[in-house]
């Protein structure tokens, strides 16, 4: 019956180990601050508000838009280097804020070219057969 004690809802966790427990309360599976970091104050509260600020859709908004515009300059986003490099070299127009987002795309209109065949309707292969047991499945 060891099985069924994975299944109660009522049993308690254990507490996570030492070792994995993150630096930051209330931040369940993030890594821990560098140790000159860990007990630094101001450290701590950077990184609060760089989580608050993350979830922020107008700031994720801004960002993509900064993506697209290094992009569009041939600028690797995943490269960290590059990235510092753009943002030092455009650091007035970022603060600014005169990048503006892309216009999107417009979607392709999807046009049918005959009439739908339903369940019940005969093949169009010439089988004799409804659809949905010919070529419908």
């Amino acid at each position: 019956m060891s099985w069924f004690k994975k299944l109660n809802p009522f049993k308690k966790e254990e507490a996570p180990s030492k070792s994995a427990e993150s630096s930051m309360p209330g931040m369940p599976g993030m890594p821990a601050l560098p140790p000159e970091l860990a007990d630094n104050p101001a450290a701590k509260s950077m990184m609060g508000s760089f989580l608050r600020k993350w979830k922020d859709p107008a700031f994720l908004k801004q960002l993509r838009v900064l993506a697209v515009h290094m992009q569009k300059d041939g600028v690797d986003v995943k490269d960290f280097n590059a990235v510092k490099a753009w943002l030092e070299k455009n650091k007035e127009r970022v603060e600014k804020g005169d990048f503006e987002e892309p216009p999107s795309a417009l979607g392709e209109t999807f046009v049918k070219t005959g009439p739908e065949v339903g369940r019940n309707d005969p093949c169009s292969c010439g089988s004799g057969k409804k659809f949905k047991k010919c070529h419908g499945s």
